[in-house]
């Protein structure tokens, strides 16, 4: 798969964020499974000011890692 952007999973959160809500909920541009095992990087959020979740791939850790 190319790396779009930087990353594996990349050109999937480029189309989530610009298709409309009814072609994502059909699961064709679902996360993907793990960035670092395809060679990419996680990019963290805050999913519930105590677990962070990457923006690209399903992956879930506890900790504050957007602060970093």
């Amino acid at each position: 798969m190319p790396q779009y952007w930087g990353g594996p999973y990349r050109f999937r959160t480029f189309l989530r964020s610009n298709l409309p809500w009814f072609i994502i909920n059909t699961g064709i541009v679902d996360k993907g499974i793990d960035c670092e095992a395809k060679g990419g990087k996680h990019e963290w959020y805050n999913q519930d000011n105590i677990n962070s979740a990457c923006y690209h791939c399903s992956v879930e850790k506890e900790g504050k890692l957007w602060k970093k």
